[in-house]
């Protein structure tokens, strides 16, 4: 039987000494394998099929069949891990507090416990300020999509 457990510690052999990075895997029906793995750089196409072709090579189809689905995390996709954070610093993220409102701006600062961000407040986004937030009252937090420079 394939287990995450398994799957994880290949894994963790493929990912060892590199800035790639497990942010989920699950095993669904019929061994339909969902893995998604960022960096604290950026990971490209070619990385995660030489990810899934070491997972493949380590297990065995004969045994019992599986499908397996190696990506990175999209845009679109929302921060599991605080190292998703960190790569972010300097950019823009929205995040959606415990009061349930949206709060965007430019990331600061990220520790273990919160992070900081720089919001526009004020008329027309003028005035700027630095708020911080636990993570413990984060529910949800994501990059924002920009296509200016």
């Amino acid at each position: 039987m394939i287990t995450e457990k398994r799957v994880e510690n290949i894994l963790n052999d493929v990912l060892l000494g590199t800035d790639r990075f497990l942010v989920s895997l699950s095993i669904g029906k019929g061994n339909l394998i969902n893995v998604f793995v960022d960096s604290d750089t950026n990971i490209t196409i070619g990385e995660c099929a030489k990810i899934s072709r070491f997972i493949e090579s380590e297990l065995d189809r004969e045994v019992e069949d599986f499908e397996l689905r190696v990506s990175s995390p999209g845009l679109d996709h929302p921060f599991k891990l605080l190292r998703q954070y960190k790569k972010y610093i300097g950019r823009e993220i929205i995040i959606i507090a415990g009061d349930d409102k949206k709060h965007s701006g430019k990331l600061i600062s990220v520790t273990e416990n919160d992070l900081e961000l720089e919001e526009k407040k004020g008329k027309k986004g003028k005035e700027k300020m630095i708020e911080k937030y636990l993570f413990n009252d984060i529910k949800e937090g994501k990059p924002v999509i920009s296509f200016k420079k």
